[in-house]
């Protein structure tokens, strides 16, 4: 599974690295590293004087990156969100290029123990970096329903916002949610299904990850 996560091809690669137009001789940061897709197709670009410095906030990411990349001498890496390259001492040299896949991967969509997706019962997490931060399970937990109800809707367009929040404030203090099937199933009940095909709780879990 490690191997495959691993290999993970992003979508719309070869665009994306075209985009870069790599020169043997360039710097290049890849700022969300993922398994490695995009920084393995711009290395294969790079000559021995060029410079590719990783970047990721998922813990399990860098470890990857460290395992393959660690004894190449073209690359850094650093644990951290891209938001921060400017305080990386690597960085004051200056870029040639940038690229960010924005989102959670499909690797991290299928890791049921981080709690993005409903598809299976896991701990209602959904933090990209699981050694700092917010969880989804705290968020709800601490989140007034106003607040809970404009995540649904700013980050997920969920029409059913404020009555999903209303739920999930009125059942929290009987029974405090930490699971994503707990979760899913109220917004079920709440929400319906309305749309064939697709979850109601499908929007939900998208606002909570981008809000987490």
């Amino acid at each position: 599974m490690a191997e495959q996560q691993l290999r993970h091809i992003p979508v719309m690669l070869g665009e994306a690295v075209e985009g870069l137009a790599v020169q043997a001789g360039g710097r290049y940061l890849d700022g969300t590293f993922g398994r490695g897709g995009h920084a393995r197709a711009v290395l294969s670009r790079l000559g021995p004087d060029g410079r590719l410095l990783l970047m990721d906030r998922d813990p399990t990411a860098i470890a990857a990156a460290r395992a393959e990349f660690a004894g190449d001498p073209r690359v850094a890496i650093r644990h951290a969100n891209f938001s921060s390259l400017a305080e990386w001492d690597e960085t004051a040299a200056g870029l040639d290029g940038v690229l960010l896949d924005l989102g959670v991967s499909s690797p991290q969509l299928d890791e049921a123990a981080r709690g993005f997706s409903f598809m299976a019962d896991a701990p209602l997490d959904m933090r990209m970096d699981t050694s700092q931060g917010e969880s989804a399970a705290d968020f709800l937990a601490q989140a007034g329903e106003r607040e809970i109800a404009d995540v649904l809707w700013h980050y997920g367009e969920e029409r059913h916002s404020r009555r999903i929040a209303r739920a999930i404030v009125a059942d929290r203090d009987a029974t405090p949610f930490t699971r994503t099937g707990q979760l899913a199933a109220l917004i079920e009940r709440v929400a319906g299904r309305r749309e064939p095909g697709k979850h109601p709780a499908t929007r939900s879990f998208q606002a909570l990850r981008i809000r987490v």
